[in-house]
Order: C-alpha cells, then sequence, then structure tokens
C-alpha cells in the first residue's frame, strides 16, 4: 500500500468512527429525552453540538472527494443517518427557544457538499470576471453576484461573513454599472469578495 494510499485510508476510518459516533449520540440523546431522562434545555445543547460535529464531518466528506450516499451505505447505517438528520430538522420545527436552530440550516447538512463546490466556484468565477478589464458586462457580473448571495445565505454559520457578502450585494445593487466601468473600483469589490472567500475556506479547512 502506497503513503498516499495508506493516508487515504486512515482518513476513511477516522471519518467513519466520528460518524458512526455522531448519529448514535442524536439517536441516544432523543431517545432519552423522549422518555423524560433528559432535562430540554440539556437536549438542545446537545443537539447542537451534535449537529455542528455532524457538519464538519460533511464538509470533510466533500474535501476528501468522499460520496456520503456511498460512505453512508459501505458503513451501514444509512437509515440511521437519516433518523438523525430527521431529528434535527424535527427540532428545528419545534423552534425552540432563542432559535438556536433553524430549518433552513439542518436541512442543508444534506446538500454541504454540493453547496460547497457551488459556493466556490461562484467566489472564483465573480472575482476573475471583476479583475478581467475587458470583461464590462453589468448584467452578467452582477447576476454572478446575485447567485453567489443567494447559495451562501443557505449555508450554516458565518452569519458575520453573510453580513459583508450582503454589503457588497447592496454596494453593487446601488452602484453597479458605475463599478464595472472604473477598474478600481471592480479591484475594491474583487478584494472585498477575498476577505469573505477566505473566511469561508477557514470554515472549511480548505
Amino acid at each position: 500500500m502506497t503513503n498516499q494510499k495508506k493516508a487515504s485510508s486512515e482518513i476513511r476510518s477516522e471519518l467513519e468512527s466520528e460518524l458512526f459516533a455522531i448519529v448514535n449520540t442524536i439517536i441516544s440523546l432523543n431517545q432519552k429525552y423522549q422518555s423524560g431522562n433528559l432535562k430540554e434545555n440539556f437536549f438542545q445543547r446537545s443537539i447542537k453540538s451534535a449537529m455542528n460535529d455532524l457538519l464538519k464531518i460533511n464538509l470533510s466528506l466533500n474535501k476528501n472527494d468522499i460520496e456520503l450516499s456511498k460512505f453512508l451505505a459501505n458503513m451501514n447505517i444509512t437509515d440511521d443517518y437519516y433518523e438523525a438528520i430527521d431529528i434535527i430538522n424535527k427540532m428545528s420545527s419545534l423552534n425552540i427557544s432563542t432559535n438556536q436552530f433553524s430549518k433552513s440550516t439542518s436541512s442543508s447538512i444534506l446538500e454541504i457538499p454540493r453547496l460547497t463546490s457551488e459556493i466556490t466556484s461562484s467566489f472564483i468565477t465573480v472575482m476573475d470576471a471583476l479583475k478581467l478589464e475587458t470583461f464590462n458586462n453589468y448584467e452578467i457580473i452582477f447576476d454572478l453576484i446575485k447567485d453567489l448571495k443567494k447559495n451562501f445565505d443557505r449555508f450554516p454559520g458565518l452569519e458575520l461573513s453573510k453580513i459583508k457578502l450582503a454589503k457588497i450585494y447592496q454596494e453593487f445593487l446601488r452602484n453597479g454599472e458605475k463599478i464595472v466601468t472604473h477598474q478600481k473600483h471592480r479591484n475594491s469589490v474583487s478584494d472585498d469578495l477575498y476577505v469573505v472567500f477566505n473566511e469561508f475556506k477557514e470554515k472549511l479547512n480548505l
């Protein structure tokens, strides 16, 4: 076995162990809560923590080009995984105190690999378009930024980064035609996008 294959095998093994533990933790917590053996506040905090761990697993799978459905099938935990997702989604629908869970966040766990790829591609495309002096089609650039914002808003967490991107979007909405006709303004928007993109990459540990 080559060093690369050995490392890949070790990564898969580690992810399998982590995912198995997280899924079983969520199911076990729910069973104890339903039977009255856990207080609501503790249950909420524990599920939120487990959900964050589950999100990190999904990000790691995507980073290592591992398809979730096949990964679950190989582990023989497909049903348990989606039971855990269903528990999280039910928590969201209850609108539990202080809005600790959002329906979009929990459901988007299932979309993380595809969403990550789309957001990364959108960031790069928009920044490239802004840096290219000969490309001055306002409508196309605006559509690219709008699609980026729509997908980025669906990604769990990163609330401060979403605010930054919303400000960039609003600025382009107000002054887009002026921005695309001045390379200095285009570079400034591109630099602002790069800051948000780096925060996104840090979230994914890319």
